[in-house]
């Protein structure tokens, strides 16, 4: 076989390998069994009973109010299917009001978003530019 058809079968070869990984590669949208254009939290992590839902880009929601324990412990687990970030706050108290604890992403997911700091304990999240 000459140089030139060796390269060229790597390059093929090596361009299906890219391709079948991006083709099973995971998206946001089938994560979690969250639905294309909402945002979906949960309090337990491994996406396990969806607690709280949303489709708006601009307003927050008070975690307080979801969930089987108000998100006492925070998020566990989260897919953001909206086209904004969703930033999440917890409650730091009288003095403090609500703290940012950090942002999802568009198309942003984690399983397990427990990370020893509570992220969005007893807190708000605020999608576009609303603030809590």
């Amino acid at each position: 076989m000459s140089l030139k058809r060796k390269l060229m079968s790597g390059a093929l070869i090596g361009g299906l390998a890219i391709a079948g990984i991006s083709v099973t590669a995971p998206t946001a949208a089938a994560v979690g069994g969250c639905p294309t254009g909402k945002l979906c939290l949960y309090e337990n992590i491994n996406y396990v009973d969806l607690d709280v839902t949303s489709t708006s880009t601009n307003a927050c929601i008070d975690l307080g109010n979801f969930g089987e324990h108000g998100f006492e412990y925070g998020i566990g687990s989260y897919v953001n299917n909206l086209p904004v970030k969703a930033r999440v706050y917890h409650w730091g108290g009288v003095g403090l009001g609500y703290v940012l604890d950090g942002t999802i992403s568009p198309g942003g997911f984690s399983s397990n978003s427990y990370n020893g700091d509570f992220f969005g304990e007893f807190g708000k999240v605020c999608m576009g530019s609303a603030t809590p």
